[in-house]
């Protein structure tokens, strides 16, 4: 069967990039405890979605415009900049896969969680160094003992590891469950990851 032509590609990247900025706009989220500034969110769905269905290119395109919408609509480029790198480097582990399902969930989540481990530590030790108190104190409210601010460091980037793995898993098996209805409807090949 016939993959999506260009013109369906371009306007489901289109139609899926404006759904995720919507759902980011709605606050469709919820806070991953003890680290509340992190936010579990649905907004990442639509770019798997289109990952899926039309392929890497539209995946990335459909994050970008994502990206883009998320730089217009707020005023501080932090959150939107590492939400795209985040949505980014899970797209990028599961094309490594090269279509093996398992493989690409697994990849997906890797990679998201080195890069965004790396990111993590770019922004908490060189760009604002001063919310490691803020970080501690959240630790040490939910009972994380920490000692120095190696240990703060430490706790808070296996945390983040936990959620960037959890927010791949939220991400794509939705998106798995939705392309595998939407394949067999419109008769395309089965495999949903490219």
């Amino acid at each position: 069967m016939k993959e999506p032509s260009r013109s369906r590609a371009v306007t489901l990247t289109a139609v899926m990039a404006a759904t995720a900025l919507l759902i980011s706009i709605m606050k469709v989220e919820f806070p991953f405890y003890p680290l509340v500034y992190l936010k579990f969110d649905f907004a990442e769905v639509p770019s798997a979605l289109t990952y899926m269905l039309a392929g890497p290119r539209w995946g990335y395109m459909c994050a970008l415009v994502h990206y883009a919408g998320l730089l217009a609509s707020r005023g501080d480029p932090l959150g939107p900049t590492m939400k795209f790198l985040a949505v980014a480097s899970m797209l990028l582990g599961m094309q490594l896969a090269r279509g093996r399902q398992r493989l690409s969930i697994v990849l997906g989540a890797l990679v998201r969680v080195l890069a965004m481990s790396v990111a993590n530590l770019l922004v908490v030790c060189v760009l604002f160094p001063s919310w490691l108190p803020i970080i501690r104190e959240l630790l040490l409210t939910a009972g994380i003992r920490v000692g120095g601010w190696g240990d703060v460091l430490a706790a808070a980037l296996l945390l983040t590891g936990v959620y960037n793995l959890l927010h791949t898993l939220l991400s794509v098996l939705p998106a798995l469950l939705i392309v595998r209805e939407v394949r067999s409807r419109l008769g395309w090949p089965t495999s949903p990851l490219q």
